[in-house]
């Protein structure tokens, strides 16, 4: 059987724009493609109860959500992994949120860049993927990040109003202010409002020092803190990292079990000029120290038994890092 019209499992189709579905493979599934969010699978399962439009939990920004972590993989060249009940429960465990409105309009300086640098021409008009790709709750929202960015003259396109859809923008590009910033971005000279933590997961004690102190000490400071398993989504692993190091404010490095990739991450984050701060269990720091190339670089220890003295020696030292 072929792929045959219908709704979108994930966006609903709410812009009006289309999409098409049909058996994948020979499993209990249905394979959907569709013009926002792309191509991906839904096992019966979740499209019968944690996908059905009713189902009330599923609500429109986790709709949102979800369609941007598809679009993200399609636009990295990658099918995603197949969208079954519990892993979409496992993803909206930990309340993830879309990008805030200043990186979805950075996102936005980025995916404009990156269409025209590798075409060479303008683009004709943004497409039906926009929304998802830049992160948006919807297309309304992005279009109107796009037009305040052309306000700003970091943008350059004609503004087409439509009483019955979101509208679009013809013969977009970027102006040399656009892309002074599209450079500086892609170099990692603008910070986001978050910090990326490197650390081992699965530890007994890390994940627990992370949830519950780590995490709530840097909000106090106004930023939110991320780790690769709050972002995750299909793509290549490498570009992810990249990503989120390079968009972010300030970098963690926990270096209390000798991890390849984190030191590779902290190396990464030094060369782009982020202020990085390591931290290390009290004991193997005082024992055995971390590599010589960081033992001399600002370093945090703590111990499980003073967690309140390492939460606000950890405070102050983010304080000084970032002039706050």
């Amino acid at each position: 059987m072929g792929m045959t019209s219908s709704i979108c499992a994930i966006c609903l189709c709410r812009d009006g724009y289309t999409c098409v579905s049909g058996p994948f493979q020979s499993r209990d599934a249905t394979e959907f493609e569709c013009e926002v969010c792309g191509r991906y699978a839904v096992s019966r399962t979740a499209l019968v109860s944690t996908l059905d439009q009713n189902y009330h939990p599923m609500t429109f920004l986790r709709r949102a959500l979800l369609s941007h972590r598809i679009r993200s993989a399609n636009d990295a060249g990658r099918f995603p992994d197949m969208l079954m009940t519990d892993g979409i429960d496992t993803l909206f465990a930990d309340d993830p949120q879309l990008p805030s409105p200043a990186q979805q309009a950075t996102n936005i300086v980025r995916y404009i860049g990156d269409t025209v640098a590798s075409t060479g021409v303008t683009m004709s008009e943004l497409p039906p993927n926009f929304s998802a790709s830049v992160g948006s709750p919807s297309r309304d929202f992005a279009l109107g990040l796009a037009y305040e960015l052309k306000n700003l003259n970091l943008v350059s396109g004609y503004e087409i109003p439509d009483m019955n859809s979101a509208g679009n923008m013809q013969d977009v590009t970027l102006t040399l202010a656009g892309w002074e910033k599209y450079e500086a971005e892609k170099k990692g000279q603008t910070s986001g409002d978050y910090g990326f933590v490197a650390l081992k997961f699965g530890d007994d004690i890390l994940d627990p020092l992370m949830r519950d102190h780590i995490k709530p000490a840097i909000a106090t400071l106004g930023y939110s803190a991320v780790d690769l398993r709050d972002v995750s989504r299909a793509g290549i692993i490498d570009n992810l990292l990249r990503v989120q190091i390079r968009d972010s404010a300030f970098v963690i490095v926990d270096l209390t079990h000798d991890n390849a990739g984190a030191y590779w991450e902290a190396g990464f984050a030094e060369g782009l000029g982020k202020p990085v701060l390591y931290i290390c269990e009290k004991k193997k720091f005082d024992e055995k120290k971390t590599h010589f190339d960081t033992n001399h670089c600002t370093t945090v220890p703590w111990d499980v038994d003073k967690i309140n003295e390492f939460v606000a020696e950890l405070k102050a030292t983010l304080k000084r890092s970032l002039n706050i």
